[in-house]
């Protein structure tokens, strides 16, 4: 497969090896230097941490009464291993393992409401959450020299292959949590709990798992779940026995606020051509001296009566080509979602494929 462009083990692999962390900073801020000076390099996270991360490395969704997510602890240790912050990642590492990782089934919780006793009233996780913790605790293990953080990735991995895949309709599935989307009749899926680049590496450590398998048929969903005049993906999809695919009926049926993160994920994997995104930039291309809506209602082609966020404009900067026109600071207004979806452009423009896993964190 043309995505297997990993090195191999030997002399060529074992120099990279011993770059890599080097490699990765350098790389990453060579990027960013392109729109930003020295001491605008770390801003950007310097201003995330400070709005919505606490001190004891709880990720706050400010546009939803400050509640926790496995999404955002997933997204903010990503952000804490990318800039370098060890302090940050070990303070989000353990707030996550401290009060989410209670299910006793290798998965983590998804949502913490701190006015509910007990926090954690849902006991079911968010998919999505759990490959982002085990993906971020992966980097953070090569990154550092950190085996126990690798040891904890894999852990999550194999509850994820145990519990969250399964083969339904012709298609290999992730299914959105344990518990909740799985009928007699049907599967419910979120294309965008697929974090491709996570998918993509996972293939690359372990490929005789699922990974790849999960990576083609994600692709090979959004290339047939196309729906409305614009041909978009929904937020929110039904998979039938006989493989069969509709909008859920259970959600707005909506190209929206979940599926905005398909194409950054596609994006940030490199497999633009294999998703087949162009029906999503034809789409957000055609607001000509405007802002795309908000999200369109891909049964009656409805829209919001508001625009993209400044996070949703990014990835679709993204998408676009159009890295220069990334926002390069976090303003007022951003919410943590938005502000959320500035910093991963950012990081998928900019941050290099990992090419060095088959290294052993303690090499």
């Amino acid at each position: 497969m043309d995505m297997m462009m990993y090195p191999r083990p030997g002399k060529v692999g074992l120099l990279a090896r011993r770059c890599w962390p080097v490699l990765l900073c350098l790389t990453l801020f060579a990027g960013l230097a392109a729109t930003a000076g020295a001491e605008e390099r770390y801003s950007i996270w310097h201003d995330y941490a400070a709005r919505f991360i606490t001190d004891e490395g709880r990720v706050l969704d400010t546009g939803n009464h400050g509640v926790t997510h496995t999404e955002g602890q997933g997204w903010a240790m990503l952000f804490a291993e990318a800039f370098d912050d060890r302090a940050r990642f070990d303070a989000l590492w353990s707030w996550t393992e401290a009060n989410l990782d209670v299910l006793g089934s290798g998965l983590l919780a998804w949502r913490y409401q701190p006015e509910q006793t007990p926090p954690v009233q849902d006991l079911n996780n968010a998919t999505d959450g759990d490959l982002l913790i085990a993906w971020a605790l992966h980097r953070a293990a090569y990154k550092w020299r950190e085996p126990e953080y690798e040891h904890l990735s894999i852990r999550l991995r194999q509850a994820i292959q145990r519990h969250l895949i399964r083969d339904y309709g012709g298609y290999t599935l992730l299914l959105p949590a344990r518990d909740g989307f799985v009928r007699d009749d049907r599967v419910t899926v979120n294309l965008s709990y697929w974090v491709m680049p996570a998918l993509r590496e996972f293939a690359t450590v372990d490929p005789d798992g699922p990974w790849l398998r999960l990576l083609l048929d994600g692709e090979r969903l959004l290339r047939n779940a196309r729906f409305g005049d614009h041909d978009l993906p929904p937020d929110w999809l039904t998979v039938h026995q006989d493989g069969t695919l509709e909008v859920a009926q259970d959600w707005p049926p909506r190209f929206g606020f979940e599926a905005i993160r398909v194409p950054l994920y596609v994006v940030w994997a490199g497999r633009e051509d294999e998703a087949k995104l162009d029906p999503i930039r034809a789409y957000w291309q055609s607001p000509v001296g405007g802002k795309p809506a908000a999200w369109i209602n891909v049964v009656n082609g409805e829209t919001a009566e508001y625009p993209l966020s400044r996070g949703g404009m990014a990835v679709r900067s993204l998408l676009l080509g159009m890295p220069g026109k990334l926002p390069e600071q976090i303003h007022p207004e951003d919410d943590y979602y938005s502000a959320s979806l500035l910093v991963l452009s950012m990081l998928a423009a900019f941050l290099p494929e990992p090419t060095l896993s088959q290294a052993t964190p303690n090499q």
